[in-house]
């Protein structure tokens, strides 16, 4: 600001100085030479009035020669035949011919300025009519012109003087009034890159003390409301954060205008900073892009449900909502779009365990009940009259009617786990006494079909928990184990293991194929449901295993190839 500030005033002061120099200089110089040339002609008259007293010839020759050195000047005096009768150079050319001796001559005083022929330079030739000796003459007397260029010289120089003195005041006046004009400007930078609490001294009372203070103002009042924009937004940032689903506004023109943290984990999003990016560059279904378009071109809600693919977490089922965003004004003239994406993965992962275990626990309990009824009506029917049929038909019903049992038991068992966050009834107890109560349950069921049952274990510190849980977590897994092998061993061990107890069943059994190991914990599913109804199974007893061990934070890995068996191993912490 200083130097544009400054550069005006050399430009105006360039501008003065040239304009008044230059005419100041002439009309000056104009008015010293036509004062010089007035002051000549009274030296003149002096010259002749003393002349005139003179009688000796050589005594005029010598007070002119001495007045010309006097003077400065060259003085001549010239008879009618042009002759120089004195000169004080002592030149003798003929000067008839010359303008101002002729026009001196004729009676009147003369004043010329002209080139001289011998040094071609211009002089100013001033020719006075005079009577000397009874003899008509001209006294004349010449100078150089340049030699009167002294005092506009001198003139010029002080004219610079003047000018470089008013250029340093110039330049002081400027930073003057630039200086806080500067400060101004760099707070204003300042302000522009988010500094809202600059603030300005107030030195004058003029306008810049005026402007200062009302920046001031501004800034204070900016500040305030910056303050109230920036607090806003992270309150509305928050809210929108904290939601369980994943939003995004958009513009007109498919720009991301705001995006909450769940779409980025939702979406798997690696740009962190979307906003200003174009909506579909972003987010490259093809499904909610459909959607999108049909909500903008008919203006109107849409809520659809879209599968998101994923070759490395799994599929995705998002519930799409899709509204357009109008002022409040106008219904017409929208101003963008909101998308709302709800998971909803889990519900219909949930929705469809509970459609399949109405299914599943209908069809258990309508086979069993079918063949008792079956099996009732036929001895109804005459059949418990033939004894053998009559106990070949009990026989059967009693199995039905057990299976409905354990079904029931199963059910209800597992709807109890389910509902409770901790266990009930616990206490300090002995793993190894609980081990050898299973054992003692079930090794006639392994040695009916040739079955090795192996037990080993440590020593365990005592187990806070419920004995009867726990024995039902072991019961499930040893008999799964038993049921699934045809030949071989069941090898249990169990041994404390860094704050935790581990218990691991490994048998030589069926195996369970790879894409079946995931959900062999889900309700009623089995891997051959022939085999499973055939043993015994009801297809819950591995479901309450995992419920169990979630009541305890406990942990399972599952270990299995086909045809060469399978490794259950639970681990159980001290600390829950």
């Amino acid at each position: 600001m200083q130097k544009k500030i400054f550069l005006y005033y050399l430009v105006l002061i360039g501008v003065l100085v040239c304009l008044v120099g230059f005419y100041s200089v002439k009309i000056s110089h104009s008015y010293f030479v036509e004062e010089y040339k007035r002051d000549i002609l009274k030296e003149g008259n002096l010259i002749f009035e003393i002349l005139k007293n003179m009688d000796s010839m050589e005594d005029s020759e010598k007070f002119i020669k001495e007045t010309a050195d006097n003077l400065g000047l060259h003085i001549s005096m010239i008879d009618q035949e042009g002759n120089l009768i004195i000169d004080s150079k002592g030149y003798h050319q003929n000067q008839k011919n010359m303008s101002e001796v002729q026009k001196a001559f004729s009676g009147q005083k003369a004043i010329i300025t002209r080139k001289n022929e011998v040094y071609g330079e211009d002089y100013i030739y001033i020719a006075i009519p005079i009577t000397f000796h009874s003899e008509e003459m001209v006294l004349r007397f010449s100078i150089l012109f340049s030699e009167l260029d002294g005092p506009k010289t001198d003139m010029i120089i002080n004219i610079i003087i003047s000018s470089v003195i008013v250029l340093l005041l110039g330049y002081y006046l400027s930073k003057k009034v630039a200086e806080p004009l500067d400060t101004l400007t760099n707070a204003v930078a300042e302000v522009s890159q988010g500094k809202y609490n600059k603030k300005i001294p107030v030195a004058t009372n003029d306008q810049i003390g005026y402007l200062a203070g009302a920046f001031n103002r501004m800034c204070v009042k900016l500040n305030t409301t910056i303050n109230a924009l920036e607090t806003e937004n992270k309150r509305m940032e928050a809210i929108v954060n904290s939601m369980i689903n994943g939003v995004v506004a958009i513009d007109k023109k498919n720009k991301i205008l705001m995006i909450n943290s769940q779409c980025y984990d939702l979406f798997h999003i690696k740009n962190k900073y979307c906003k200003g990016l174009n909506f579909y560059d972003i987010f490259k279904n093809e499904d909610i892009q459909t959607l999108l378009e049909i909500s903008i071109s008919e203006k109107r809600s849409i809520v659809d449900i879209v599968i998101l693919k994923s070759k490395f977490n799994g599929d995705k089922i998002l519930r799409v909502y899709i509204n357009p965003i109008f002022s409040t004004r106008s219904s017409e003239d929208s101003l963008g779009t909101l998308l709302v994406f709800q998971d909803v993965t889990q519900i219909k992962k949930l929705e469809k365990m509970r459609s399949d275990f109405v299914s599943n626990v209908t069809h258990e309990l309508k086979t069993p009940l079918t063949s008792i009824m079956g099996f009732t009506d036929t001895l109804r029917s005459g059949g418990i009259y033939d004894k053998e049929m009559e106990k070949h038909f009990l026989e059967i019903i009693d199995i039905e009617t057990h299976r409905l049992y354990r079904l029931i038991q199963d059910i209800l068992s597992l709807s109890e786990i389910e509902t409770r966050k901790k266990d009930t009834n616990m206490q300090q107890e002995s793993i190894e006494e609980i081990l050898i109560y299973v054992e003692g349950l079930l090794r006639p069921q392994a040695e009916e079909k040739g079955l090795q049952l192996l037990i080993e274990y440590e020593a365990i510190p005592p187990y806070f928990c419920n004995k009867d849980r726990i024995s039902q977590m072991f019961i499930n897994l040893i008999e799964n184990a038993i049921k699934y092998t045809e030949k071989g061993k069941i090898i249990v061990r169990c041994k404390y293991q860094g704050e935790s107890f581990l218990l691991q069943v490994i048998d030589t059994g069926i195996g369970i194929p790879e894409e079946s190991i995931d959900r062999i914990f889900e309700r009623f599913y089995r891997v051959d449901k022939g085999r499973s109804r055939k043993a015994g199974g009801t297809g819950l007893g591995l479901s309450i295993v995992k419920h169990i061990m979630m009541l305890y934070n406990g942990k399972v890995k599952v270990e299995s190839t086909e045809g060469k068996g399978t490794i259950f191993t639970i681990t159980m912490p001290y600390k829950m």
